[in-house]
């Protein structure tokens, strides 16, 4: 991948947003973004494209527009991976993936296949004969024998002492629900033996009815059709076997067929047994009983009864249950041994926990308790994690997914673990060789420092690995800084973001890092980077000097509205950037004689017609004018004027006090100035991330209202 483009529109937060990214020389890319401008919604763009999914515009429902292509063609969305703060995050495929060794896992399967393939003929062959589904097998075999190994009660079988009586006999027919319901009633065991002799007599000497072939329901059903097709109102006739005359009506036939079945019909015990023979199911026990009448007295009992037919099957397919146990016996052996050579062996899984242990601070060890069953594939991971107690060496396992409940951890620690949880899932893909863009959102959010740099040591790994590619979104300069600091992203891949009128855009970084010594420090010449290295050279003089220093008040009269900054010339400043930086450069073609602070208000007016941007001087000259207005403002107005050295906040409390009730509008707007311009003017070791996040808009606001106050 050397070239990403991107065209978003309409994308969650994102208005607009056209940008290419080079990841032909670096493989990183880091943007820096204040909260609420785009971190989010990029993210989310990003990974609904990796669900195969279109970002979308909820609040004004606009139609979205998102092109992302790589090196010209669309982007894979199985390249896509979104990593978010902190989230909950499924890790069974990729912890199995790490574990799992491939040649054991391979000879292991092959073993475990002939049996299981053995297995499952087995089970087919006793679902065929014993009408029981093949998934409920197994469980109905442990409940009727209480034993919840398949293969130790298999070895278990006595087949000595079992024969096949009952093979022919389907499990599911006799023990339907509906017949045990029907062997529940009052006395029906008791008249069974009795019925069932009689209904078989009938059989043998009726002149219509044969065992086996033709039995009464049958017949019933025949006269049920007729009498519903109209046979004999069609003036249709029947004759039965051995009979000379001709049934000619419906009636008819129901007695031919009651009188053969008198026997049954006058006796109240039987003919009460007969007519709870109705359900399809209850029949069809009644035509076992005709070929089996064996069966009866085992009726008695329908437990040890089940059993037997069971044992029946399993005679009856003796030779291959032998043959299954054989073969699982001769490969137990075996999987036993690949799975003690898994349990010791040395995995990606390891390496991945030792690489977060040795770099994470947590109070914790995570370890696997079913390590040889997912390296051979067999389950999905169980991760404990095993806390000691310093002090009293007291051990506790918890299970990973139980931590959260339990409130063990920190904030900081649970997103530690959520580090961890994505390192298995970024090496996973890695031992996959897969191509991969990582969207990281503001991934060291709310870390401490040691664990912040650990996470930039890891994203420095991850920058290290050929098919691997970053977008590293953060709101945390420091941490922006850190990412090219450890070269992970090249000074061309920094980039800071800005909202225009419509859109959002992308301008380079490059003058980020030390913007005095590597840019304004040579242009001095420039208005506005010279009024832009007041800030910084003031503070070099605290550092170095003190704050009574003569050069440092005169630097701090600039910054603040007071009789001496009326006298500050170009010619003072440059005195006092020669006299702490010899030597440097100062060929300004300012006019010596100019006042810093005619020079200030007119940059701050040039800075008005600036395009949005970065623009770091800008915001730095803004912010200054805007204080210089609020506080010429503030004294033009109070009563007291008892010099305040160098405090607005104090000049503020002194015009709050004088008039709240009167200029109310006039406070708040104050206000405002006073809560935004303090850590702007005031760089110490150049942190700009409060500036950066100003937007040019509300600078150039608040300074338009300030100045016609």
């Amino acid at each position: 991948m050397d070239k990403l483009s991107i065209k978003l529109e309409n994308c969650y937060g994102i208005d607009k947003l056209e940008q290419e990214f080079d990841f032909s020389k670096c493989r990183a890319v880091a943007i820096y973004a204040p909260n609420g401008m785009m971190k989010t919604s990029f993210a989310k763009t990003f990974e609904a494209k990796s669900l195969g999914k279109e970002p979308l515009e909820s609040l004004y429902n606009n139609a979205s527009l998102a092109v992302i292509k790589t090196d010209g063609n669309n982007i894979d969305k199985n390249e896509i991976v979104v990593i978010n703060s902190f989230e909950n995050i499924n890790t069974d495929k990729s912890v199995s993936s790490l574990l799992v060794d491939e040649i054991s896992k391979n000879e292991y399967d092959q073993i475990f296949t002939e049996i299981t393939k053995q297995k499952t003929s087995l089970i087919s062959k006793l679902n065929r004969i014993s009408g029981i589904k093949q998934t409920e097998i197994e469980n109905i075999i442990a409940a009727d024998f209480n034993e919840k190994d398949f293969f130790k009660f298999l070895s278990n079988i006595d087949f000595e002492n079992i024969d096949d009586e009952f093979s022919e006999i389907k499990l599911s027919e006799v023990f339907d629900i509906d017949v045990l319901a029907f062997l529940k009633k009052p006395d029906v065991i008791n008249n069974i033996n009795v019925y069932t002799e009689k209904y078989n007599q009938l059989l043998e000497t009726s002149k219509y009815f044969k065992k086996g072939v033709f039995n009464p329901s049958k017949a019933e059903s025949i006269a049920k059709v007729l009498l519903k097709e109209n046979f004999f109102k069609a003036n249709h006739k029947i004759r039965l076997d051995g009979d000379e005359n001709e049934i000619l009506n419906d009636d008819d036939f129901k007695d031919k067929l009651a009188n053969e079945r008198k026997d049954i019909l006058e006796n109240q015990e039987l003919l009460k047994i007969e007519n709870e023979i109705k359900k399809a199911s209850v029949i069809k026990f009644r035509e076992i009983l005709e070929e089996h009448e064996n069966i009866i007295p085992e009726l008695v009992d329908l437990t040890v009864f089940k059993k037997r037919i069971w044992n029946s099957y399993f005679a009856k397919e003796k030779d291959f249950i032998v043959e299954l146990l054989n073969l699982f016996s001769n490969g137990k052996n075996r999987l036993e041994e690949i799975e003690e050579l898994a349990n010791n062996q040395r995995t990606s899984w390891e390496e991945v926990i030792e690489k977060f242990e040795n770099r994470f601070f947590v109070p914790f060890n995570a370890i696997i308790t079913n390590k040889s069953s997912v390296i051979l594939g067999k389950s999905t991971p169980s991760i404990d994690l095993k806390f000691e107690h310093l002090k009293t060496n007291k051990k506790r396992e918890v299970r990973k997914d139980d931590v959260e409940g339990l409130k063990f951890l920190s904030q900081g620690e649970k997103r530690a673990l959520y580090i961890l949880n994505l390192m298995f899932n970024i090496e996973a893909r890695k031992k996959e060789n897969k191509k991969t863009l990582f969207i990281i959102d503001d991934i060291a959010d709310s870390f401490d420092y040691k664990n912040k740099y650990a996470i930039i040591q890891y994203l420095k790994d991850i920058s290290e690995e050929p098919l691997f590619f970053q977008i590293i979104l953060t709101h945390n300069f420091d941490f922006f800084r850190a990412v090219q600091n450890r070269n992970i992203a090249s000074y061309k891949n920094l980039f800071l973001t800005y909202k225009s009128e419509d859109e959002i855009k992308l301008d380079s970084a490059k003058g980020i890092k030390n913007p005095f010594i590597n840019d304004w420090k040579g242009n001095l010449d420039n208005p506005k980077k010279l009024i832009a290295s007041i800030t910084f050279v003031r503070n070099i003089i605290e550092y170095t000097k003190g704050d009574k220093d003569e050069d440092y008040k005169t630097l701090t009269y600039v910054l603040h509205w007071r009789s001496e900054n009326q006298t500050i010339l170009i010619s003072h400043l440059k005195d006092i950037f020669l006299r702490i930086f010899p030597g440097i450069n100062f060929n300004s073609e300012i006019t010596q004689t100019e006042k810093v602070v005619d020079i200030i208000f007119n940059e701050a007016e040039n800075c008005l017609v600036a395009d949005e941007g970065i623009n770091l001087e800008n915001k730095l000259i803004l912010s200054i004018a805007i204080r210089l207005y609020a506080e010429k403002y503030m004294w033009s107005k109070v009563s007291n004027q008892e010099i305040i050295n160098g405090s607005t906040g104090k000049l503020f409390s002194r015009f709050k006090k004088e008039f709240e009730g009167a200029l109310d509008n006039e406070i708040k707007l104050l206000d405002e100035v006073n809560l935004i311009t303090p850590e702007n003017i005031h760089l110490n070791s150049f942190m700009f991330e409060p500036i950066l996040d100003l937007s040019d808009v509300h600078l150039k606001e608040l300074y338009n209202k300030l100045k016609v106050l």
